[in-house]
């Protein structure tokens, strides 16, 4: 096992690719979209990547029109992708509207996504052990058994290897239902030490409170280290080492109009706080930094936040 300061990658994030098709308008009647790669876990290795974190990110991705596009697009951020595998079949594609903020439109085409080729013999030993950071999120669980023994897997490795194991439910229930989302989170909460939820609706719909307070303690009492409860523009609840501190987020978060994935932009910056050193309560002050200009900026990974922008 290596040091924890001479491993390569600040970060792991096993998760999904999408093609992202973007427009302004109504989905269904707009003429133009912007193209570029999505999805959860991929917003969050390239919030962490533009910041300076080492990040690779194990995937497939499918030989399919889009198959350059996506692996130049990862380059261009600066993340790793030797673990990102060519596969048969069609890439995730969804549609989405930033015309309305608060009430976002969605459209996701998941039939023949190459996600479906992910698998536990993709997990490693060597890859895990050169990784301070191993990050997976329900969004792949999402996707089929083999998904969600892959997390499992990776999980249970770093676990008891006393790699960082960092989690986000990201409940989805147009991808499949509570039921199986609970199922999937309990298989690997005992696992988790960072843990990225957000409340209300998320926390009271998987652990039955909506007060970020009552969801840190329920959580720390099943063994969570590190526990960051996103409240959307109010900012996050921190809560480590029986220490719980709030952090709204400046100007109550009102210039943050670009808010699609703007969670996965903060748990981008957070893990990259966490990877560099900085305690909990530090790295909340990066992430809050990190979505909001995320929000501010635009949609798009383009939107990211360098280090630069923090300074």
């Amino acid at each position: 096992m290596k040091a924890t300061h001479i491993r390569d990658f600040d970060l792991l994030v096993i998760g999904e690719v999408f093609i992202e098709f973007r427009c302004d308008g109504d989905i269904a009647v707009s003429d133009s979209y912007a193209k570029d790669i999505g999805g959860a876990d991929v917003y969050v290795a390239a919030a962490a990547a533009k910041l300076g974190s080492n990040v690779s990110f194990l995937s497939a991705v499918a030989r399919d029109p889009f198959h350059s596009l996506i692996r130049e697009r990862f380059l261009s951020q600066g993340v790793n992708i030797d673990h990102v595998t060519t596969c048969e079949g069609y890439n995730g594609a969804y549609f989405i509207s930033t015309r309305y903020p608060d009430d976002r439109e969605y459209l996701f085409h998941l039939q023949g996504s190459a996600s479906r080729s992910i698998v536990p013999s993709m997990v490693y030993d060597n890859l895990l052990q050169n990784a301070k950071i191993v990050y997976a999120s329900s969004e792949l669980q999402s996707v089929s058994k083999a998904a969600r023994h892959t997390v499992f897997k990776a999980f249970h490795y770093a676990h008891i290897n006393d790699i960082m194991v960092a989690y986000d439910p990201n409940l989805r229930l147009h991808r499949w239902s509570l039921d199986d989302a609970k199922e999937s989170l309990w298989s690997v909460l005992p696992l988790i030490d960072v843990i990225l939820p957000s409340s209300p609706d998320e926390s009271k719909a998987l652990f039955g409170y909506e007060r970020p307070l009552d969801v840190i303690g329920f959580l720390w009492d099943r063994g969570v280290s590190i526990v960051a409860v996103k409240t959307g523009s109010g900012g996050c609840m921190i809560g480590y080492d029986g220490k719980v501190e709030e952090f709204p987020q400046a100007d109550g978060g009102d210039s943050a109009t670009h808010v699609a994935l703007i969670g996965s932009a903060f748990n981008g910056g957070f893990l990259h706080a966490i990877a560099r050193g900085l305690d909990p309560f530090a790295a909340a002050e990066t992430a809050n930094r990190v979505a909001l200009l995320k929000g501010t900026n635009g949609d798009g990974v383009a939107a990211l936040p360098s280090q630069e922008d923090l300074a």
